[in-house]
């Protein structure tokens, strides 16, 4: 069927109407994490209550930690959403890990926060510690941080040939800790897109 050029202006999206949701999401990707950040307070609480009978507080805290959990994966699916808007509207995001990790490759977040045109916001540590999951393979050889190196510098390069400014906000800032035990120190900043892939790269 024809389509007279009337109609399919009809159907396109004004460039205004992007940046609208974009900006309404972001709004709405503050009040996710603020209320995550209270329930987790509220949890911390609970837990450590003494005045509280051990088996209802016990019950209490596992019931509050799978509601945790169910909030947490519905924050990691809107950012995702949030991210992938933002790519198609041309706004820049990016995304610190600062973690440490052992000789072993086990690695614990320690802070993750979301870059949005240079506004930042803070990501609960149970994201955090998700997106730090895409990092695994790097840090599971023998001498895991010549790993997470290597990676960073094949990042880098893959970023580099595809031009514009993306390369210039990332980096990478890694120190090794050897007292009292050998504790690797890392902060990594990338695209916000490279997180945000559902699945973890090879």
């Amino acid at each position: 069927m024809e389509r007279n050029e009337g109609e399919l202006r009809e159907v396109a999206v004004h460039s205004s109407v992007h940046e609208v949701r974009f900006w309404k999401n972001y709004r709405i990707l503050q009040k996710m994490r603020g209320h995550l950040a209270d329930r987790e307070r509220l949890i911390r609480g609970l837990a450590a209550d003494p005045t509280l009978p051990e088996k209802t507080r016990d019950e209490v805290v596992f019931l509050l930690k799978r509601e945790q959990e169910s909030n947490l994966a519905a924050f990691h699916d809107f950012l995702v959403n949030f991210v992938q808007i933002g790519m198609a509207s041309l706004h820049q995001t990016r995304i610190t890990l600062e973690f440490t990790f052992r000789e072993d490759g086990s690695a614990r977040i320690e802070r993750a926060v979301l870059h949005v045109d240079g506004r930042d916001v803070p990501l609960p540590d149970g994201e955090g510690q998700r997106l730090l999951a895409h990092l695994s393979p790097a840090l599971s050889g023998e001498e895991p941080d010549r790993g997470l190196i290597a990676f960073y510098e094949r990042i880098e390069e893959e970023y580099d040939r595809g031009g514009g400014d993306l390369l210039q906000t990332c980096s990478l800032d890694l120190c090794r800790v050897i007292f009292p035990g050998t504790l690797f120190r890392a902060r990594i900043r990338l695209p916000a897109t490279y997180f945000c892939n559902e699945t973890v790269p090879p």
